[in-house]
């Protein structure tokens, strides 16, 4: 009985140890997983540059250097808007005060011109000045002529890409109503001054039936009534013109694309008066 809890008691104490040496092997093993684990979290990654003062500062340099370059570029657009807006002035002030008619004789001058030449005046000249229609037709052209010179690559050459920032097919859309909307006005227009060239003669005092014989200074007075209407009339196209230009510049067009018609604006009159001038009929001598 006794040999036998010996034997009972040996076989426990090795079957624990055996069991106590699993366990211990167990915790190891977990151990080593840990710490490669933590090997594997720690490890520098060679993609990841390390975090440094002089790194932060070259960064900051380079945010320095890009914000140089948009605050230049949007200085640039400011300074363009700004002449933009000087030019769209000097039209306004041209059109509401220097070419209204203050006196009789500033009629005349302002419908023909005698500065301009018979071409000139046959080319654009409506009621004192270009018809505003035809500025939103060439502004229409010059859009539809900058489209289909558009190349199919990717980097248009410099020449090609003129009226190309506005939305071209925006564009045509607007221009094309607003085209519609300045002709109506324009027929408004047309309608009142032939009204006024029709029944100016009927109703001036010197004609055959309205002369009366010591004349007490009355046909002066319709007369000016008569330039009075004319004067309306040119004050109407005038104001006509300049909301052309302004809708053309300001609602239609970009910054950029507003520069360049102005410019194209400017030279195609220029290139008007120059034919006109070369082709001026010669003086029959007396």
């Amino acid at each position: 009985m006794k040999h036998f809890e010996e034997n009972d008691y040996g076989q426990r104490k090795e079957d624990g140890l055996k069991l106590s040496t699993e366990e211990d092997g167990d915790d190891e093993s977990d151990c080593l997983v840990e710490i490669l684990d933590c090997i594997n979290l720690y490890k520098r990654d060679p993609t990841k540059q390390e975090v440094s003062w002089e790194k932060y500062g070259q960064w900051r340099q380079e945010q320095k250097s890009r914000a140089a370059r948009l605050e230049k570029q949007l200085k640039a657009r400011w300074e363009l808007e700004e002449l933009i807006d000087e030019q769209l002035n000097s039209f306004h002030s041209h059109y509401n005060r220097a070419m209204v008619p203050n006196r009789l004789k500033d009629i005349s001058q302002i419908l023909m011109p005698k500065w301009a030449p018979t071409y000139e005046l046959a080319a654009m000249s409506w009621l004192g000045d270009w018809r505003p229609s035809s500025i939103l037709d060439l502004v229409l052209v010059l859009v539809r002529s900058s489209t289909s010179l558009q190349p199919s690559s990717s980097s248009p050459s410099p020449s090609a890409t003129s009226f190309c920032g506005s939305d071209s097919p925006g564009a045509e859309k607007l221009l094309s109503q607003l085209i519609n909307d300045i002709r109506i006005e324009e027929t408004i227009i047309d309608e009142e001054m032939a009204e006024i060239q029709a029944t100016c003669i009927l109703h001036l005092p010197f004609g055959p039936m309205n002369i009366k014989p010591g004349g007490d200074g009355s046909a002066l007075t319709c007369v000016q009534s008569v330039f009075k209407n004319i004067e309306r009339v040119i004050i109407k196209a005038q104001k006509l013109r300049f909301k052309a230009l302004e809708l053309v510049l300001k609602k239609v067009l970009s910054p950029i694309d507003a520069a360049e018609f102005l410019v194209a604006f400017e030279e195609i009159q220029d290139m008007i008066h120059q034919f006109a001038l070369n082709h001026r009929l010669p003086l029959k001598a007396s």
